[in-house]
């Protein structure tokens, strides 16, 4: 199952928007310089704006790494601090007010999600079994009102159970939604 890990964050009071994304999308050319041929098992990463969600509070930032396997996530963990990248990631950890993350496994569908795609946070219902949801979420992918369905696997700070990403929003009976937003690319 791939995995992604995902941060959201901030930036710090007095730190420009403009200069904590190219900060941001100079660490990410870093990490694709290599290629997924020099860090097996990566598949690459990008980050979105998102507005304030409620497991972070004030607008900011979603990253996702995305890797093949939980042992591809401990050599990207070493690749992101090696010499070449570590000057670059420590001012950016400098910058960042606050962080909360998670590792979530892609359940159904294809990743990453494309700009303007709509995405949904949610929890599984109460009296909802996973095989029922499970069964619905693989339908919607399969007839196309879903692109992907990632499950989270590991918790790292509050984040819900699931993130959808569709054309449009979509309804999941079994689902409670407690966030939902259009993907924008950070510059």
């Amino acid at each position: 199952m791939p995995l992604a890990y995902t941060f959201w964050h901030r930036p710090q009071a007095g730190i420009s928007p403009e200069g904590y994304e190219r900060d941001l999308a100079l660490f990410h050319e870093r990490l694709a310089m290599l290629g997924t041929g020099q860090i097996p098992g990566y598949l690459g990463s990008y980050t979105l704006r998102v507005p304030s969600v409620p497991w972070r509070s004030g607008d900011g930032y979603e990253d996702w790494y995305l890797v093949d396997d939980w042992s591809a996530l401990g050599v990207l963990a070493e690749a992101a601090v090696d010499t070449s990248r570590l000057e670059r990631h420590d001012a950016l950890a400098g910058a960042v007010l606050d962080g909360t993350g998670g590792v979530y496994g892609l359940r159904f569908g294809t990743a990453p999600a494309l700009e303007g795609a709509w995405v949904g946070w949610g929890t599984k219902r109460p009296g909802v079994s996973y095989a029922e949801l499970f069964s619905d979420l693989a339908s919607r992918v399969e007839t196309g009102s879903l692109r992907a369905v990632w499950q989270r696997q590991l918790v790292l700070g509050p984040a819900p159970e699931f993130r959808l990403e569709g054309p449009e929003p979509v309804m999941v009976p079994g689902l409670d939604l407690t966030f939902a937003t259009v993907v924008t690319p950070a510059s």
